[in-house]
């Protein structure tokens, strides 16, 4: 029971950082989202190194701020999309620097070094274009986006912990389950007939395909990280939040569901 307190009371504190930087104001929204950027980054490049292998911190994370401050000015129509040429240089260094490092596992390293940057800076990036869809602020989606996946992953929790007897993955997260899967994707959806009455930018059938994005590529999300975790022999990425670990575990959904999301408002509405 305290563990769930806990999870709840931090978990509230979090949730009201993240919603009113979405709404206060654009580069509020962006300080915000380049810390969790960051900070996912440096977890990542720590935890790796219990691999063997100590990836290109400084150059991973600096190609992870460049390319959300990229996408960022771009989303805006700020920027052309010349600006992402610059990452080709950018991209040839993180080889080349190999040659003037004594590390053991020279390609391990670029390859944990260019994960960091494609598994979790771009994803961030991406949520740009959730809310510049059409060049102008407007945070309804990536609200709403936060919202169902805060609702998916309450709600699997619980109904996880009161009615889970069917593993959905055991190999690599024992504790889902199948009730837990099913009870969140019922209770997103529902929500996001809701919340389509309240943030009219998406229409009810989108917000409910966001939903069902969202449920289900949240939790391979959650279940790429664990398969890391594993891999690694670690319980969580960091300390960053009572009850939840670290920032890069309380945003593993986002990673493989903010893309995804993306892709689909892309391709089918904007």
């Amino acid at each position: 029971m305290s563990n769930i307190v806990t999870r709840t009371l931090s978990g509230t504190v979090f949730i009201a950082i993240v919603i009113g930087s979405v709404l206060l104001h654009p580069y509020v929204y962006a300080g915000m989202m380049l810390t969790v950027t960051v900070w996912s980054m440096l977890e990542y490049y720590d935890i790796v190194i219990k691999d063997r292998v100590r990836a290109g911190k400084f150059i991973g994370m600096l190609s992870g701020v460049l390319l959300f401050t990229a996408c960022f000015f771009y989303a805006q129509g700020v920027v052309s999309g010349n600006v992402f040429l610059f990452f080709i240089p950018l991209l040839i260094l993180i080889f080349i620097s190999q040659l003037y490092s004594a590390y053991l596992f020279p390609f391990r390293t670029i390859a944990y070094t260019l994960t960091g940057v494609l598994y979790i800076a771009l994803p961030f990036s991406l949520c740009n274009g959730l809310v510049f869809p059409d060049g102008t602020y407007t945070p309804d989606i990536l609200l709403g986006f936060f919202i169902l996946l805060w609702t998916n992953d309450t709600f699997a929790y619980l109904t996880g912990i009161m009615f889970g007897r069917h593993r959905l993955f055991e190999r690599i997260s024992p504790k889902k389950s199948w009730e837990g899967f099913i009870g969140g994707l019922v209770c997103t959806v529902a929500l996001s007939l809701l919340i389509a009455r309240w943030l009219t930018v998406l229409s009810f059938f989108h917000w409910m395909a966001v939903a069902a994005i969202i449920v289900i590529f949240g939790v391979y999300g959650d279940l790429i990280e664990s398969l890391l975790k594993r891999n690694l022999k670690i319980k969580d990425s960091g300390h960053f939040l009572p009850g939840h670990g670290g920032i890069l575990d309380r945003f593993d959904s986002v990673l493989l569901a903010a893309p995804m999301v993306y892709f689909y408002l892309k391709l089918v509405v904007f």
